[in-house]
């Protein structure tokens, strides 16, 4: 089994600075599934990652999709349950709900008026149908249930947001970037490193 770390890299007052988490066993997002043998003697397949959508930045300042792969280890957290494959834990400061009326955005839609995120984020949408537009003309469709990350705060070309006729209910898992400003620590990024 390939072991993983969790790297982090972070703005501080004085420079970069580099995190890297403890290793947690388990083997690398390779399509494979690992075996688990619950209490009653069945074995199940357990998922070896996860992808989700992310929109991010690419060096010429245009908004891209990528899908991003998140290693998954078996971990038993909860004693005497069977294990369950979790990624490593990745640092959040603040959620916010928001409700979007039917039709938000899409007068910019329309009018093709861009914005950017207000904070590197997840999103998950609780309710109802959002879309997104990156800068390049990629269009998703997200609907109840689906997760996906925002890296494009200013300054970037932005995205396109709108929702369907019956509004949308979403859920903010912001990064700790917005809020380490102000504290004079950013948080960048993490990555999942093989080891």
């Amino acid at each position: 089994m390939a072991k993983t770390r969790t790297a982090c890299l972070i703005a501080v007052p004085r420079g970069l600075a580099i995190t890297v988490s403890g290793l947690t066993g388990g083997t690398l997002a390779d399509g494979a599934q690992s075996q688990t043998t619950t209490a009653s003697g069945k074995t199940h397949a357990m998922p070896t990652e996860v992808t989700y959508p992310q929109v991010y930045v690419a060096p010429d300042g245009g908004t891209r999709f990528r899908e991003v792969k998140v290693p998954l280890t078996l971990v038993n957290n909860a004693p005497p349950s069977p294990p369950s494959a979790q990624s490593a834990l990745v640092p959040a400061t603040t959620i916010r709900h928001a409700a979007y009326p039917p039709n938000w955005g899409a007068s910019d839609r329309d009018r093709g008026v861009f914005h950017n995120a207000s904070s590197a984020r997840f999103i998950t949408v609780r309710s109802g149908v959002a879309r997104i537009r990156t800068s390049d003309g990629d269009t998703r469709r997200f609907q109840r249930g689906d997760v996906l990350e925002v890296l494009d705060v200013a300054p970037s070309k932005g995205h396109i947001t709108w929702v369907g006729a019956e509004g949308a209910v979403l859920l903010f898992s912001n990064h700790p970037q917005r809020a380490g400003i102000r504290r004079g620590v950013t948080f960048l990024e993490c990555h999942w490193i093989p080891v």
